[in-house]
């Protein structure tokens, strides 16, 4: 059993942020409990998620009922709904949950929530928009992670100059500023991490490499 099968999520709020994770979720056939107070979005969401629970995230007696409380990590999805998701954080902190995950519309509602105990807090609109805008300014982004403001891991496509070299030969570290982390090989989803000085690249791996944030827009990849 994988560390995601074995942990129990609650998603809080099911408009389509937090539909979408607990669908997700769910499909792993991993224990997931949605909650909303609205009986239309629960119902939406009955067939899809074994566990759907239509409740006020507000009253923590709710929560308990819902089986909140056994929860491994929380989702709370209402992003726009600022009041809701800090009565709701504040319960499950009461509550003894260890990993709170908020979802904010803006900056402001991000600092607040921190602020109250929800351990990572996320900014969906804003990251993708991040995401669309560094893929727009270099082709050979697939994807990129934020890990912290200075420090992102990408993947790419193999650079031209790149291609069936071993990677002792590129000193990609001195030359571009980035870490090689791992390979994913043509038409295999598992990433190689085993990767070191006589690794050869070809064209249609994707690489996963970590770099410092300042270093995206200027980092030639042709």
């Amino acid at each position: 059993m994988s560390e995601l099968e074995s942990k129990l999520y609650v998603v809080i709020g099911l408009g389509n942020f937090g539909k979408a994770i607990a669908t997700t979720i769910a499909n792993t056939g991993t224990d997931v409990i949605a909650i909303d107070n609205d009986p239309l979005l629960v119902q939406d969401l009955a067939d899809i998620v074994p566990n759907v629970v239509c409740a006020d995230s507000r009253d923590i007696e709710q929560l308990k009922e819902a089986g909140v409380q056994d929860a491994d990590v929380v989702i709370v999805a209402m992003g726009s709904l600022l009041e809701v998701s800090v009565i709701t954080i504040l319960n499950l902190k009461e509550l003894g949950i260890k990993n709170i995950i908020a979802k904010a519309n803006n900056e402001r509602y991000k600092y607040v929530l921190e602020r109250i105990g929800a351990d990572t807090v996320i900014q969906p609109e804003n990251e993708m928009g991040q995401r669309v805008a560094i893929s727009l300014i270099n082709p050979k982004i697939i994807d990129i992670y934020q890990i912290t403001n200075d420090y992102v891991i990408m993947e790419i496509k193999v650079p031209e100059l790149w291609c069936d070299k071993p990677l002792g030969t590129l000193n990609v570290r001195e030359v571009y500023g980035v870490n090689i982390i791992g390979v994913r090989r043509s038409g295999d989803k598992k990433v190689e991490t085993n990767v070191g000085r006589s690794t050869v690249l070809h064209h249609d791996d994707i690489l996963v490499i970590a770099a410092d944030s300042s270093r995206i827009a200027s980092l030639d990849l042709d």
